[in-house]
Formats: C-alpha cells, sequence, structure tokens
C-alpha cells in the first residue's frame, strides 16, 4: 500500500517549462480513506514486530534456558567424569605407591642378602681358602717319612676343591643379585616416572573440579577445542599397567632370589661345615696316630735305654771278669815258672804240673769265651746306641709332626666357624 501513496505523491508533481525542474504544488490532500489505510497498515506492521519481538524474545528465553541446562548438564557430566577420572588416577596413584613401597622394601632386603654373599665370599677368601692353604704350606714342614700323602693332606685338598666350588657359586649369585637389583631399580624409575606424571595430571584435575564458571581468574581468548591428545586411554592404561606388571614380575623374581640365595649360603654352609668337620677328624686321627707312635718310641726309647745300661753293666761285669781271669792266669804262669827251676830229678811231670797246664789251658779258654761275650756285647751296644739315635730322630720327627698338626695347623682352624652369614 505504501508504494501507492508514493506513487500519488509523486504524479502530483508539475514540470514548469521544458528546461525546468519540477514545481512542487500545495501537499496533495488524501482521502479519508487513505488515512485510514495508513492507520491500518501502520498498525498492522506495529503489531506484527511485537509479535516478532514477542516470539524472538521467547525463543531466546527458551534458548538461554535450553544452554543453561545443557552447560550444567555438560558441566555436571565433565565434573561426573573428572571425579570418576580422579578416582581411577587416585587409584592407580595409590597402586603405585604401594608398589613402589613394596620395591624398596625388597631394594632393602635384596641389599641385604648381597651383603650377605658379599660376605660368604669375603669369608671363604679371607677365612676358609687362606687357612686351608697355609694348613698345605705348613704340613710341608714335615720331615722325614711324616712327609706323605695321608688322610690330612687329601682332606685338605677335598676341602680346597670344595671351597672354590662354593666361591664359583657365590660369586653367580652375586652378579645374579646385582642384575636383579638393577631391574628392579629401573623398574622402581618407571614407576617413579610414572607416579611422579600422575600426581601432576591429578592435582590438574583437582584443580579443575574446584574451578567454578562465576570465578573471575578464568582464562579467556584460548581456543584449545582443536588441541588433540597424543595418546588414547587404553595407551595409558596398558602403559601404566605394563610398569605395575613389569615391577610386579621384578618382586617375584627378586624374592625367588632371595629364597635361592637363602639355599645357597645354607648349602655353602652346611658343605663347608661338613667337611671342615672330616678335615678336622682327620687331623685328629692322624695327631692320635702320631702321638700313640711317639709315645711308642718313648717307650721303647726307654726300653732301649735300659737295655743299653744292662749292656753296659754285662760289659763291666765281663770286663772284671776277664781281668780277674788275667790274674788267675798271671798266678797259674807264676807257679808254672817257678816249678820249672826244681833241681834235677825234681822236675817231674807229677799231678801239681798237670794240674797248673789243665788250669792254664781252661784259664785262656774261660778268656777267650769272656773276649767274645765283651766283644759281642760292644756290638751290641753299638747297635743299641744306633737304635737310640734312630729312635730319638723319629720322635723328634712325630713332635715336629705333632706340633705343625695340633699346634699349628688345629689353632689356625678353630677360626673356621661356618654360620649362615
Amino acid at each position: 500500500m505504501l508504494p501507492n501513496l508514493k506513487t500519488r505523491r509523486i504524479t502530483s508533481l508539475q514540470l514548469a517549462g521544458k528546461h525546468l525542474g519540477p514545481v512542487a504544488k500545495c501537499p496533495p490532500r488524501y482521502s479519508e480513506e487513505d488515512w485510514d489505510y495508513n492507520n491500518k497498515i501502520k498498525f498492522r506492521i506495529t503489531c506484527d514486530q511485537e509479535k516478532l519481538a514477542e516470539r524472538i524474545v521467547e525463543e531466546s528465553r527458551r534458548v538461554v534456558d535450553e544452554t543453561k541446562d545443557t552447560t550444567k548438564n555438560w558441566q555436571r557430566e565433565v565434573e561426573h567424569h573428572m571425579r570418576e577420572r580422579t578416582s581411577e588416577i587416585r587409584f592407580l596413584v595409590d597402586e603405585l605407591n604401594r608398589q613402589k613401597k613394596t620395591a624398596m622394601l625388597e631394594d632393602e632386603a635384596l641389599n641385604t642378602y648381597r651383603n650377605r654373599v658379599l660376605n660368604a665370599i669375603e669369608f671363604l677368601k679371607d677365612k676358609s681358602l687362606a687357612i686351608c692353604k697355609q694348613c698345605l704350606i705348613l704340613r710341608e714342614g714335615r720331615i722325614g717319612v711324616d712327609l706323605c700323602d695321608d688322610e690330612v693332606d687329601r682332606s685338605l685338598r677335598r676341602e680346597l676343591k670344595v671351597i672354590k666350588g662354593c666361591q664359583g657359586l657365590a660369586d653367580a649369585a652375586l652378579k645374579e643379585a646385582e642384575e636383579q637389583i638393577r631391574k628392579l631399580r629401573a623398574a622402581m624409575y618407571l614407576l617413579d616416572q610414572d607416579l611422579a606424571a600422575k600426581d601432576k595430571s591429578l592435582s590438574i584435575d583437582e584443580k579443575n573440579l574446584k574451578l567454578k564458571d562465576f570465578q573471575h581468574d578464568l582464562a579467556k581468548g584460548q581456543d584449545l577445542s582443536k588441541q588433540h591428545c597424543q595418546f588414547s586411554l587404553t595407551e595409558w592404561q596398558a602403559q601404566t599397567y605394563e610398569n605395575l606388571e613389569a615391577n610386579a614380575k621384578a618382586l617375584v623374581s627378586a624374592g625367588q632370589l632371595r629364597a635361592y640365595i637363602d639355599l645357597l649360603l645354607k648349602q655353602v654352609c652346611e658343605d663347608m661345615q661338613n667337611q671342615t668337620d672330616r678335615t678336622n677328624e682327620a687331623f685328629d686321627r692322624r695327631i692320635a696316630e702320631t702321638k700313640h707312635v711317639k709315645q711308642c718310641l718313648e717307650n721303647k726309647h726307654k726300653d732301649t735305654m735300659d737295655h743299653i745300661h744292662q749292656v753296659q753293666r754285662n760289659m763291666n761285669d765281663l770286663e772284671k771278669e776277664m781281668s780277674d781271669k788275667q790274674r788267675a792266669i798271671a798266678l797259674c804262669s807264676t807257679r808254672l815258672s817257678n816249678r820249672a827251676h826244681r833241681p834235677g830229678l825234681e822236675l817231674t811231670c807229677d799231678m801239681v804240673q798237670d794240674a797248673l797246664y789243665n788250669e792254664l789251658q781252661a784259664l785262656k779258654a774261660s778268656v777267650c769265651k769272656l773276649n767274645q761275650k765283651l766283644n759281642e756285647n760292644k756290638a751290641s751296644m753299638r747297635y743299641l746306641m744306633h737304635v737310640q739315635v734312630m729312635q730319638e730322630e723319629e720322635i723328634n720327627i712325630k713332635a715336629n709332626t705333632c706340633k705343625i698338626d695340633e699346634v699349628d695347623c688345629m689353632t689356625l682352624r678353630q677360626a673356621l666357624k661356618y654360620q649362615s652369614f
């Protein structure tokens, strides 16, 4: 309708002259129908715009309420997921802390077992091996026939072999313990890294839970909607559980290694103690045998000395008897010599002369026998003296052996007391 009015207004203009513009005449007068029509049109336009405005306002209120509900729903959902996330992270943090504490205790226990193995290795090297070698060296100081390959030497060599075998087992256990400690600490390092990351993530989510939309310190102007996460939730969970599983495996391996070290050290102690006892028993038997032989030699030496004294007395008696026989021979010879000066017919071979000749022959025979026995006694004396010297040498040899075995070796071996380290 308004364009018609404009048309009417324009058509009322008149042109004055050929080259002159239009000359305004008096404003046209509208009819009542135009006035009524115009008022109705304006009123209708006003009503339409008011209705449109009301509809827009109503829709705006609905949208506001809808967006408010949507925002609150999303905020509730986000906060719910954040609480679930913080709860899950907190659970994993607690599990990581528990595993870390267990790993630290296991690491301390494994270090204790490592020190036990080191103590065993040090004892085997500084005590067992050194004492065994020292005993072998000391027994080389035996002299004479006592320097033989007896049961003690064989036991010492077996003990040396057992010591070296135990040292090999202990060295292998030490290497395994050090490798297991390295693996356990590597697993603990991964736990620490994961725990630090989760602590930071947990603090961020807890901080976000405390944030409200009415606060004034909220970040503005940062569009992070296109920021992409580098890892998925599955990868995150897999990494954490992988670290926990690796730590659990390290803990199981450490526990098994500690049980093995316990058994190994117990077995080493039993083997070394049994071999040490067998060697000590061989020493005791050898010392008892040596003392017995030495005592027998001393007894024989005493008997030999008695026989020497007896032979010496017998020789003295023989020499005295020979001296008496020499005087008797001299008497008999003097009588014969005196009777040789009988005059004339008195120089007869009478019974006295025959008796003197027989006495002289008997005395000479007796001297011969006595001299033979004296020589036999002297020879026996020489043999007895040789036996005496031999016995004294053997006694000294046995005394030296007893000193080496009982005093030197057994005194050293008193320090071989094995325990579970």
